[in-house]
């Protein structure tokens, strides 16, 4: 494949992995855990008689939830720092677009000169290879996971360690990680989807195009229809990458005839021009 369909197929995942980086949702989900927790933590128990016993249930959750916030704390304080540290870098590219010429009616493109468009294109380079360093939130996260690995709040801890792992990329890792919050969480609905759509988008990192149609195939069964599009999405993706022409427009123009306006099908169109 060239470097320009594989630059194509990189901007085509984007939001399809946790990795599907999935993750900006469970990044939401760990910093607003409370609201989450209403969501997705079955009621276990709704007779009256047994209320002294949901009390105490409940606290121990309110303690689950305070102590997976000081890993949150962790994490925030080294995304900070990262931050911090790409600032600096910005300000200059702020400044030095400050200065430039206005644009004289109806051009187009920048009015940067050449040397400054070097310039720029070197810090916004040197600001992005600033990457937080995660590995002391990832190690209370994955310790957190471990002592409540049978809880929502344990394999919402699971999820974000796998993603800073998926991030370093330590995909083995990851995997083994996510296998084991989705043989946890059999029981709810939204941490199978999750894991598995996680696991999905490492296989094919992986280039295990097959291990990746075997986890869609399992979703399509199970989720509900909301995921449907982004699973064929992900399946016209994979048949493409394995090579399966035929398969793949099959299963892109279904999502497209399908799910018409979503962004999914508007990424299936775009991958389509690549396969015709």
């Amino acid at each position: 494949m060239s470097s320009v369909r594989k630059e194509h197929i990189k901007t085509l995942k984007g939001p399809d992995q946790f990795q599907v980086k999935v993750m900006t949702g469970v990044d939401w989900a760990v910093k607003n855990v409370r609201t989450i927790l209403i969501a997705v933590l079955p009621v276990a128990l709704v007779v009256a008689g047994l209320a002294g016993y949901r009390l105490v249930q409940s606290k121990r959750k309110d303690a689950r939830i305070e102590e997976l916030g000081k890993a949150q704390v962790i994490y925030d304080a080294e995304a900070r720092r990262a931050s911090d540290l790409q600032k600096p870098i910005l300000k200059k590219v702020q400044d030095i677009e400050a200065k430039a010429a206005p644009k004289a009616a109806g051009q187009d493109g920048s009015s940067l000169t050449p040397q400054q468009e070097q310039e720029v294109t070197a810090l916004r380079k040197q600001a992005e290879a600033i990457k937080p360093d995660h590995a002391a939130s990832t190690a209370a996260f994955l310790a957190f996971y471990q002592k409540y690995e049978n809880h929502a709040e344990g394999w919402l801890a699971g999820m974000m360690a796998a993603h800073s792992m998926v991030d370093d990329n330590k995909l083995a890792n990851a995997s083994t990680l996510l296998e084991g919050i989705a043989s946890k969480s059999k029981a709810d609905a939204t941490y199978q989807a999750l894991a598995n759509l996680e696991l999905a988008g490492i296989a094919e990192e992986q280039g295990d195009y097959d291990r990746e149609l075997s986890i869609l195939t399992n979703l399509e069964i199970s989720t509900n229809s909301d995921l449907k599009p982004k699973l064929q999405l992900m399946r016209g993706r994979a048949l493409f990458l394995k090579g399966d022409k035929a398969g793949a427009k099959t299963t892109l123009n279904t999502l497209i005839e399908g799910y018409s306006s979503s962004t999914e099908a508007q990424k299936a169109r775009s991958l389509l021009t690549l396969i015709d």
